[in-house]
């Protein structure tokens, strides 16, 4: 059974969102449903699903073009239009009940605790992991440029994002480097498990997490390069430091509620606004996801 990737178009950066889409369609074998939010009344709502491809060229002829594009690429069978009347946000969660990841451009803005944007909003609540898809950052020279990163600590949160990154290093050829980012350290320090080079100038606090952690998918995934990073300070901007040009950033969202998040906001939420690549946030526990990249 292919997997399904769910797109939400809209925005300045919804043709961003839709090119990593089909991108990651192509790459697993998946199918892609592009979902458009509109108002009730609007020729759209009416029109948008049932009608062909030049009947939705009079009614929004951008949609039109998305659809057209998408096919081009992964043909028409392997193609879907959703159309759902309402807000964006609950329109992509909607949408993402049936998925196995769900895609989205970054927030234009947000209010406290990203309770404004459909990003933060699909984020916190959809289902499946969910990508904020934004150009990758221009930093080439940085350590871990290119390679997929993904945050690490003892939560089950974290756990699931590492399968899921895992998973996606292996279908896209990716190393991968496993980050825990602790304030018991005033240096950065990483390790890498191809060359066995060492980087740091006494054994730090934090290794033993990183391996016990990382070990079970090095080797379930052998052919992945793997390294292991402890970066020193808080959390944040630990790990926004080692995302500097990285291919994908993955984090996991402990599901914190509305309240928690506007008073102190949570990692996920500051990631997915001020990260320079795209974004992949998965939930504790998160088993949908799970077969995207098997596929490939």
């Amino acid at each position: 059974m292919r997997p399904t990737i769910v797109v939400g178009l809209g925005g300045s950066d919804g043709w961003h969102a839709l090119a990593w889409a089909t991108n990651e369609a192509a790459t697993v074998g998946g199918r892609l449903v592009l979902c458009r939010a509109c108002r009730p009344d609007s020729a759209l709502a009416e029109r948008g699903v049932t009608g062909s491809i030049r009947q939705l060229e009079v009614v929004d002829p951008a949609l039109a073009r998305a659809v057209g594009t998408a096919r081009a690429r992964l043909g028409g069978d392997r193609v879907d239009l959703r159309i759902g009347p309402g807000r964006p946000g609950q329109v992509l969660v909607e949408a993402a009940a049936d998925a196995d990841l769900a895609v989205i451009g970054p927030p234009a803005r947000r209010t406290s605790g990203g309770l404004g944007s459909t990003a933060h909003h699909l984020a916190a609540r959809a289902p499946c992991p969910v990508v904020v898809a934004r150009p990758a950052g221009s930093a080439r020279t940085a350590p871990f440029a290119g390679h997929v990163v993904v945050g690490v600590d003892d939560s089950p949160a974290a756990r699931s994002a590492l399968e899921f990154a895992y998973r996606y290093a292996n279908a896209h050829r990716r190393p991968l480097v496993a980050v825990h980012v602790t304030v018991d350290r005033r240096e950065d320090y990483w390790f890498d498990e191809a060359m066995l080079s060492t980087h740091f100038t006494a054994e730090p606090a934090g290794l033993a997490l990183l391996a016990v952690e990382v070990e079970l998918w090095m080797r379930k995934y052998p052919a992945v390069p793997t390294k292991r990073a402890l970066y020193a300070g808080r959390p944040l901007p630990g790990v926004l430091r080692a995302a500097s040009g990285a291919s994908l950033l993955v984090v996991g969202d402990h599901g914190y509620g509305a309240a928690v998040r506007a008073i102190l906001g949570t990692i996920s939420d500051g990631v997915l606004d001020r990260a320079d690549c795209p974004v992949a946030i998965v939930h504790a526990l998160e088993r949908r996801g799970a077969t995207l990249a098997e596929v490939a």
